[in-house]
């Protein structure tokens, strides 16, 4: 049954019989509110969904009161209203405990709990509608980043929650509150307008203090007087302006005013409108900083592309530039020959002639220079085909000593124009494999260079030493001059290409550049030094080929008939193979899989000929090549080297360290039976060789693990050392010290252990039972302490013994290395 009432308050669900309650019901019409009854509890969710009412007042007694309490609550469309227990006709305790919301005990009481309930309701559904307006916003603002939808959504929201005429969002311009524009508004959403702010006060004053203004009365406010005559004509009644900012930026602000109205704005308004401020700050920020990344990106993608068309043009110039370059390069150098062929042809007939001593000195001189200069000729055709030819050298056997005595003869006319006394101090002689025209310039280059900065009446000295190595011997050559020198901070930069320094002369600093690029071709290293007494040094160092006695090793005779045996040392099963195919056609041929194996059979087959790779494990191929070389049993076994590795630095090496030749993976099957054969020609028109026990103990290679001994690892600290005090830059050395001896069938394998946790640059050395020594350059103290203790565990397990370290920088040791090595715990001297 339901009680229509015109106007009325709310609906009031009585759940009660209607007898018991006529006077109740009466109450509730009389009082304004609209009524549903009903006793049988199957009929309310039907009633619920018709009348939406805004309370229930249970009016039952006894078990049916609580029977119909807890059919409210499980109703979905009743159980958020505020349920009120009828307790004007019987003040029964079962009653009092009915767990309703709230007690009814008069009907004055009634009128009043009524009220209160209606208005909770009606501020709930208020304050949810806000909060999903609020929810759909931010979810605008999250999914899009295109502000203008976001804007439009934003008015709208606001508008159906707020009961305002005027919904409008205004924005500025780098946090200018000078310059605003409309960019949003409930009539127009798409509109965008600039704004007076002199016609608008409050607006004004809300960018101003970043603060919410509420303009409660317009007609009456001080702050609107000086446009008062205009809103008056309009209605103004009140005015909320919500300012937007964001990270401590202005970005504009949220603007709502209401027109012929009996309410203003309510505090509820005022806090939805801050939150809908917030949201709306910090989608317009995220949304500039999206325009403004994307534009960003728009001109760097469009400045890429005109960098790509820049590139494409100076390319283009580039090659047109190369070409011409190399027809400069190939007109003059092939118009030089000719004259040059003639002054040779005429320099021979005058050496045929009778000439007195001098005069025959000075024809030599000229022939000698002539064919440097044609040799200086093919050099530059060889240049005029690019980098890679620049990067090759023709080796030949040659004394450097001797060349440094041609050097210094050559220029010491120079040397004479400038008041500089030029010598050269060097009586050793030191035999090397290298490319004579390069080392020729480096010479000269350095030489001219020292000349050209030695003091008035001052000297240049060009000596040669020789340097003993654990991977054989360096020649060390040394040009010094007395000059100003060189300043410390640019000692290690002297050799930058284009730098122009103090030894540049103020020039591009090239021959510096070049010397250093053909040094290290030879596998060799070059730097600058300040000596002591003044002046500079520019050094560099050369490996030195292999001394070698000519005493014949009286080993036994083989029958000639016999094919030659050759060993083959290769790992990868795949070109062990193909090396084995190819060679077996005219040869025995044994096979070894690593460098260890290698030697062992080496030592006990004594093959005529070994293959040998130079990546190996165990023992890599130029460690084999030095231990073969290093017994007076191997000596005279020639060694051919094979390599995937293109760099001509190990090509020289490899030939210093005794091996007769050196080939490139992947090789010809028919250039590997040639240069195998010729090998084995060379072997048996030389005598047999043998090492001196001088080079065999300076060989420095341990022949158990294949590391340095302790000979081979203080050389090599030595040379370190003297390399990081050169450039400022630690070094570190680490002892590795057994609880007792290792015996040597442990110690297999503990190379390659080791090397998997170090660093290529760090060097390994066996100290005898066990004891192992480390060499860290450019590691301090701390990072060597950490990498031999992530190293320690994989040691003692590969071994079975507890290992202890100690750790020193001994970049600025004063002591010996040897007295370095025992303070570490290393065993003394044998």
């Amino acid at each position: 049954m339901r009680a229509e009432l015109a106007g009325a308050r709310g609906c009031v669900l009585v759940i009660g019989a209607r007898e018991a309650n006529q006077v109740l019901l009466a109450h509730l019409s009389h009082v304004g509110y609209q009524w549903v009854l009903t006793e049988d509890l199957q009929e309310l969710t039907r009633l619920a969904e018709s009348a939406r009412p805004d309370a229930v007042l249970v009016s039952a007694t006894g078990k049916k009161a609580l029977e119909a309490l807890e059919a409210v609550r499980r109703e979905p469309l009743l159980r958020e209203l505020r349920v009120l227990a009828d307790l004007t006709r019987s003040r029964s305790e079962s009653l009092r405990k009915l767990p309703a919301d709230d007690w009814v005990r008069s009907l004055e009481e009634l009128t009043t709990r009524l009220d209160s309930a209606l208005r909770e309701r009606r501020l709930m559904e208020r304050t949810r509608n806000r909060m999903q307006r609020l929810l759909e916003i931010t979810q605008a603002a999250t999914s899009s980043l295109e502000l203008e939808e976001i804007l439009r959504l934003a008015v709208e929201k606001v508008g159906a929650v707020i009961n305002a005429d005027r919904c409008s969002v205004v924005l500025v311009e780098d946090g200018n509150a000078t310059s605003v524009t409309v960019v949003a508004t409930m009539e127009s959403p798409g509109l965008s307008l600039d704004m007076d702010l002199a016609r608008y006060p409050e607006l004004r004053r809300a960018l101003e203090t970043r603060k919410q203004v509420l303009v409660e009365e317009a007609q009456e406010d001080p702050l609107m007087a000086e446009v008062r005559p205009a809103i008056t004509s309009l209605g103004v009644r009140s005015i909320l302006v919500q300012p937007l900012v964001c990270h401590d930026e202005l970005l504009g602000a949220l603007f709502l005013r209401i027109s012929h109205g009996s309410e203003g704005f309510n505090r509820d308004e005022q806090e939805f409108a801050q939150a809908v401020g917030a949201a709306l700050a910090n989608c317009i920020r995220n949304a500039r900083m999206h325009t403004a990344l994307k534009r960003k990106r728009d001109e760097l993608e469009l400045a890429y592309v005109e960098r790509y068309r820049e590139l494409s043009e100076a390319n283009r110039r580039l090659k047109d530039l190369n070409r011409l370059k190399d027809e400069i390069i190939a007109v003059c150098s092939h118009d030089l020959r000719a004259p040059l062929q003639v002054l040779l042809g005429h320099g021979r007939l005058l050496l045929e002639g009778e000439l007195d001593a001098l005069q025959k000195q000075s024809a030599e001189a000229m022939i000698r220079q002539g064919r440097k200069i044609l040799s200086l000729v093919e050099s530059l055709l060889e240049r005029g085909k690019g980098d890679v030819a620049r990067l090759s050298i023709e080796p030949r056997v040659l004394d450097i000593s001797v060349l440094c005595k041609e050097s210094v003869t050559e220029l010491e006319i120079l040397a004479a124009e400038r008041g500089v006394s030029l010598r050269a101090d060097a009586t050793e002689r030191m035999m090397l494999i290298g490319d004579e025209l390069k080392l020729h310039e480096v010479l000269q280059n350095l030489i001219t260079n020292a000349i050209h900065h030695a003091k008035d009446a001052g000297q240049v000295v060009v000596r040669t030493s020789r340097l003993a190595r654990p991977d054989g011997d360096v020649a060390r050559i040394v040009v010094q001059d007395d000059g100003k020198g060189i300043p410390p901070e640019e000692l290690p930069l002297v050799f930058d290409r284009y730098r122009s320094g103090a030894k540049a002369g103020g020039g591009t600093g090239l021959g510096l550049a070049i010397c250093k690029e053909f040094v290290e071709l030879h596998g060799g290293e070059i730097w600058a030094e300040a000596p002591p007494e003044g002046g500079a040094a520019f050094i560099f160092t050369l490996p030195l080929a292999q001394e070698v006695s000519r005493a014949v090793q009286n080993l036994p005779n083989k029958d000639t008939t016999e094919q030659p045996r050759v060993l083959v040392v290769e790992d990868e099963p795949e070109i062990a193979a193909v090396l084995v195919e190819v060679l077996r056609s005219r040869y025995r041929v044994d096979v070894a899989r690593d460098g260890a194996e290698g030697l062992a059979r080496a030592r006990s087959g004594r093959p005529d000929l070994v293959v040998m790779d130079v990546f190996l494990p165990k023992l890599d191929g130029l460690d084999a090549a030095v231990a073969l070389k290093s017994s007076s049993d191997t000596a005279g076994i020639p060694v051919i080297l094979l390599s995937a590795h293109q760099g001509v630095a190990d090509k020289v090496r490899a030939l210093n360290l005794g091996a007769v030749d050196y080939m490139s993976k992947p090789f010809n099957a028919m250039e590997l039976l040639v240069r195998t054969e010729r090998a084995l020609k060379l072997k048996k028109a030389e005598p047999e060789l043998e090492r001196t026990p001088a080079v065999t103990r300076r060989s420095g290679n341990d022949p158990i693990t294949g590391l340095y001994d302790r000979r081979g690892l203080l050389l090599r600290l030595e040379h370190e050392v003297s390399r990081g005090r050169r450039y400022s830059r630690p070094v570190s050395l680490a002892v590795l010290r057994p609880d007792r001896p290792v015996m040597d069938e442990a110690l297999l394998g503990l190379p390659d252990v080791m090397r998997a946790r170090l660093r290529t640059q760090d060097l390994l050395g066996h100290l005898g039972d066990g004891v192992l020594g480390v060499i860290l350059p450019e590691c301090n103290v701390e990072a060597a302490r950490n990498a031999i203790s992530r190293l320690l565990p994989d040691v003692e397990k590969k071994t079975g013994m507890d290992y202890r370290s100690a750790v020193a920088d001994v970049s600025h040791d004063s002591e010996s290395a040897d007295r370095i090595l025992e303070r570490l715990g290393a065993p003394g001297r044998a």
